[in-house]
């Protein structure tokens, strides 16, 4: 392997997670202690940086020379991983003190499904476009 295939390999979809997940820790840092505007503001921001995350999953097959089937086989995996942590992230750091907490699990799920979705449609529309693109 050449030094740009290694550098190729390691800066695949995983680093992109894993720098969204930084993100998110780095967004509910100043909820602690939860507050209600905090709440509301991590409520809102948890949509954006797990649909961000998710479109930046893809940014690695544009500079990807070969094997896009396991690049996407790695895009699905740490996707559903990064998604879980991600929205385990923001929904842990948000806390009413009260019975308004059911919504919380509730918004875990939504985002866990609605991100599943978004990234297999995202998967979908990549795989198209890789077996058309001649």
């Amino acid at each position: 392997m050449t030094t740009n295939r290694i550098t190729t390999f390691l800066l695949g979809p995983e680093i992109s997670w894993l720098l969204m997940y930084g993100l998110a820790l780095l967004l509910v840092m100043p909820n602690q202690p939860p507050t209600e505007a905090g709440n509301l503001r991590l409520e809102s921001l948890a949509w954006y940086v797990l649909f961000a995350a998710i479109l930046l999953s893809f940014v690695p097959m544009y500079w990807s020379q070969s094997g896009l089937g396991w690049w996407m086989l790695r895009i699905g995996i740490a996707g559903l991983i990064g998604i879980t942590s991600v929205a385990t992230a923001f929904c842990s750091a948000i806390d009413y003190h009260d019975s308004r907490n059911s919504g919380v699990g509730t918004l875990w799920m939504m985002l866990v499904i609605f991100g599943t979705f978004f990234l297999f449609l995202g998967m979908i529309c990549a795989g198209l476009y890789i077996q058309f693109r001649s």
